[in-house]
């Protein structure tokens, strides 16, 4: 019985593959089905979803870089448009404020170091003698407006290491 099993199975294989190289039809009528048409549907529908995994990866990669600009990631994000912005209503260089916040945070507003949060890694007791206490210091425009704020006032040596930069 396994015998004749086995035999019918290399059969049916055999007649499958024969019919699909001799272009054969399966159905009747309006039905009819070739082995060509098959051929043709199946390459059309790879095709298909080669561009649909192309599209998706687009997708991705375009979430990807907006997620990364809006983490402040991205060279014009959020943190360097707050940090700049600050720079302006102090009068301080931007570009003394934008290298102390890279230099402290990579402009991640939410990066922390033990006590230290936000853009310019402050700390809790400085942060309390800014106008900006009430906020948070994740929050990159209350970070950037209390940095430049304190550099306004002579106070960078809070910042000893990329302060001085």
């Amino acid at each position: 019985m396994l015998i004749a099993a086995g035999m019918a199975g290399a059969l049916l294989a055999t007649a499958l593959t024969a019919a699909l190289g001799l272009g054969l039809t399966w159905g009747g009528g309006e039905d009819a089905v070739s082995a060509e048409d098959l051929r043709r549907q199946l390459a059309l529908e790879r095709a298909q979803h080669a561009q649909a995994l192309q599209g998706a990866a687009r997708q991705r990669e375009r979430a990807q870089r907006a997620a990364a600009r809006a983490q402040g990631l991205g060279a014009e994000s959020q943190a360097g448009h707050a940090v700049r912005a600050a720079a302006a209503a102090y009068g301080v260089g931007p570009g003394r404020l934008l290298a102390v916040a890279r230099c402290e945070s990579t402009l991640n507003p939410a990066a922390t170091n033990g006590p230290y949060v936000g853009l310019f890694q402050f700390g809790a007791p400085l942060w309390s003698q800014t106008p900006f206490r009430d906020f948070s210091r994740s929050d990159p425009y209350a970070n950037a407006l209390a940095a430049a704020w304190a550099f306004s006032r002579g106070m960078g040596g809070h910042w000893p290491s990329c302060g001085s930069r």
